[in-house]
């Protein structure tokens, strides 16, 4: 999903943590990763080395960590990806925000990238159609409540299958 760099689906998703851990400075800890992400200190350093030396962040033993001009369009691209399949999850699939946030954290960096990268052009597409809701969203809204759908389909007419 990056131009230029060939990062594994760790690196990416370690960048993408490290922007979101950034302060109102700019800057972050290995430590505030490390918890973001639920892991240990080292298992968070091992990706941070890799970003550093690809040239994506700027990162010193026990200093500040912050995101290359580069790092930092990788990141924004990648939080606006996990932002339109988060929204996805909640207005398609009607999940609680808080189950698409942790559906997303544990589906989008494991994808296949071409499916991923699918995936979340479905997403942004469907999140930027020109019809505020598309109406097979609502039949699904009606599947998921009555086991059917019970609306009509006003594109097909009577006979022409559906029901």
């Amino acid at each position: 999903m990056e131009v230029g760099y060939k990062l594994s689906s760790a690196e990416r998703k370690y960048l993408l943590i490290t922007y979101l851990t950034l302060n109102e400075m700019g800057w972050t800890r290995l430590k505030k990763i490390s918890d973001f992400a639920s892991v240990k200190m080292p298992s968070a350093k091992q990706s941070l080395d890799s970003l550093a030396k690809k040239g994506l962040i700027y990162y010193e033993r026990r200093g500040a960590i912050t995101l290359t001009k580069e790092g930092k369009i990788i990141a924004i691209r990648e939080n606006e990806n996990i932002q339109a399949v988060k929204k996805f999850f909640t207005e398609v699939l009607l999940l609680s925000p808080e189950k698409a946030n942790e559906a997303c954290w544990k589906i989008y960096f494991d994808m296949d990238e071409e499916i991923l990268e699918k995936f979340v052009l479905f997403a942004k597409f469907l999140n930027q159609s020109p019809i505020e809701k598309p109406l097979f969203i609502a039949h699904f809204k009606e599947f998921v409540k009555n086991g059917k759908v019970v609306s009509e389909c006003p594109y097909i007419k009577k006979g022409q299958g559906g029901k």
